[in-house]
């Protein structure tokens, strides 16, 4: 039982990752192209970054003391 919650909390952090991954992408290019970006997209994406990153940093959290549970 507590290898599959392990699982789906392992698959979970993954796909977290993906995402902020995807964000931080979309980002790093919106602020490498020389063209006019309005301060409230800018934000918008800023604030979905640290909204999946705090979700990361608590998957990845509960992951280490699901292993630790373990030992």
């Amino acid at each position: 039982m507590a290898d599959n919650e392990e699982i789906k909390a392992l698959e979970r952090l993954e796909e977290k990752g993906r995402i902020l991954r995807e964000y931080k992408g979309k980002f790093r290019q919106m602020c490498q192209e020389n063209k006019m970006i309005k301060g409230s997209t800018v934000m918008e994406l800023y604030d979905k970054i640290e909204e999946v990153q705090r979700e990361y940093e608590r998957l990845d959290s509960r992951l280490t003391a699901m292993e630790y549970d373990i030992i």
